[in-house]
């Protein structure tokens, strides 16, 4: 587990100094070449408020993502219009992706990081 550890927090850094914006842990998988996607989704809701903030995105039926929460828990089943393709559902609390972006604070930092390993050589 910690050589995932390490192999993560360097895709991390490397998508923060890069300005990566709004990702899932299906993308770092792929990165990552790491297939176990529990283990990936564990390690990047373990960083939440240290690296990274979570959002939930809720799926309409047609399986596009109509709107953010900050919890599954905020999701109220009442009839609704999908944002994206118009279709009338009600929210599902099982049908939420989970999606990520980094703290200004965490990207802030591997920033400056980043310029004093460069001034160093």
């Amino acid at each position: 587990m910690l050589e995932y550890e390490f192999r993560l927090d360097d895709i991390l850094e490397e998508m923060a100094f890069n300005d990566k914006k709004h990702f899932s842990p299906h993308y770092i998988c792929a990165l990552s070449g790491i297939a176990d996607l529990k283990i990936v989704t564990q390690y990047l809701l373990s960083q939440v408020n240290r690296k990274l903030k979570v959002y939930y995105e809720v799926e309409c039926p047609e399986g596009d993502s109509d709107f953010l929460v900050d919890s599954p828990v905020e999701i109220i089943s009442e009839l609704r219009r999908c944002s994206v393709c118009g279709i009338e559902y009600r929210p599902d609390p099982d049908r939420v992706w989970v999606s990520f972006d980094f703290l200004p604070q965490y990207k802030d930092y591997v920033k400056k990081k980043k310029v004093r390993q460069v001034s160093h050589f």
